[in-house]
């Protein structure tokens, strides 16, 4: 029964031929990650720090697990990029995630404990964190549409 598991799990971590059934796994992926980082903004909004940390950590560990998946994947035939980009985009964000939002959490941390020096830091970590969202989002944006009109002729 093991091994059944085992061959359907490896089997359906590989690539498809079809480019729809690579994309959607793609994005999937990257999509799997948005319930951790709602989750920690959320707790960031309510000032609750120690759960902002908790949830942060959570994040970083689906991380892990997402970079690994899509770097088992089997690059479909032709893919120009749009793998590399998501790899790339998961990598920034577990560089926000164990950097920028560490960093964040520990400045709110003092903030809240009446250190107002700290105000400067975190406009400077929230607006290193906004560019390289939207850096991220950029990059994996242009490689969907590039793969979208490369394989919609197809």
């Amino acid at each position: 029964m093991m091994a059944l598991f085992g061959m359907a799990f490896f089997s359906s971590c590989g690539s498809s031929s079809n480019p729809v059934e690579y994309n959607n796994k793609l994005m999937t992926v990257m999509n799997e990650n948005e319930k951790h980082m709602n989750a920690m903004n959320s707790a960031m909004m309510s000032a609750d720090y120690a759960k902002a940390e908790t949830e942060r950590k959570a994040w970083e560990g689906q991380l892990d697990k997402s970079i690994g998946e899509v770097d088992k994947m089997t690059e479909l035939k032709d893919d120009a990029g749009l793998k590399a980009a998501v790899s790339e985009g998961l990598k920034g964000y577990k560089k926000i995630a164990a950097e920028d939002y560490k960093t964040l959490i520990d400045l709110r941390t003092k903030e809240k404990s009446g250190d107002t020096t700290v105000q400067p830091q975190i406009q400077a970590t929230l607006d290193r964190i906004n560019t390289s969202f939207e850096t991220i989002g950029g990059k994996i944006n242009n490689a969907g549409s590039a793969f979208e009109q490369k394989f919609s002729k197809q």
